[in-house]
C-alpha cells in the first residue's frame, strides 16, 4: 500500500512539475507590462470587474490574438496600490510586431481585424467601466 501511495504521489508531483515548466518564459519572448487607470461604474466592484476580465475578456483576447498570453494584476503595495496592471506575453518580437509594429501603439491590419472580432466583449466591458487608459508601459525582451 505504501509503495502504491508513493508511486501515485511521485506521478502527481511529476505531472505538476511539467505543468509549471510549461508556463516558464522562453528566451526571446516579449513581456509588455502596463499600468492602467480605470474608473468603474458606480454599481460595479473591483472584484466584479476582475471576475469579468479574467474569466471572459482574457480568454476572448487570447483566442483572437494567437501567440499572446494576457495576465491582469492588482497593485497590493506601493504607488500603484489598488490599481490595475496588465502583462502581455508575446512569444517573440516577431509576434509582438505582427500586432503592434510601431512603438507608438499603432495596430497592424491583423490586430485591427482581431480587435474587430472582440467588439461584443468590448461592449460588454462598458457595463463595468466608465473610462480607462494606459498610464505606463514597457516592453521587456527575455534574454
Amino acid at each position: 500500500m505504501k509503495t502504491k501511495t508513493l508511486f501515485l504521489t511521485c506521478l502527481l508531483l511529476g505531472f505538476f512539475m511539467t505543468q509549471l515548466s510549461a508556463q516558464s518564459l522562453k528566451k526571446g519572448a516579449v513581456v509588455a507590462v502596463s499600468t492602467y487607470e480605470m474608473i468603474l461604474n458606480p454599481d460595479v466592484s473591483m472584484n466584479q470587474f476582475l471576475d469579468f476580465y479574467i474569466n471572459k475578456y482574457i480568454p476572448e483576447f487570447e483566442k483572437n490574438f494567437p501567440g499572446v498570453k494576457e495576465y491582469v494584476m492588482l497593485g497590493d503595495r506601493g504607488e500603484n496600490k489598488n490599481k490595475i496592471g496588465g502583462i502581455l506575453v508575446f512569444e517573440s518580437v516577431a509576434v509582438r510586431d505582427k500586432y503592434y509594429p510601431k512603438e507608438d501603439g499603432t495596430e497592424s491590419e491583423i490586430a485591427t481585424a482581431a480587435t474587430k472580432k472582440m467588439e461584443a466583449i468590448n461592449a460588454e466591458m462598458s457595463r463595468f467601466i466608465v473610462a480607462g487608459s494606459r498610464k505606463t508601459y514597457t516592453d521587456w525582451i527575455i534574454k
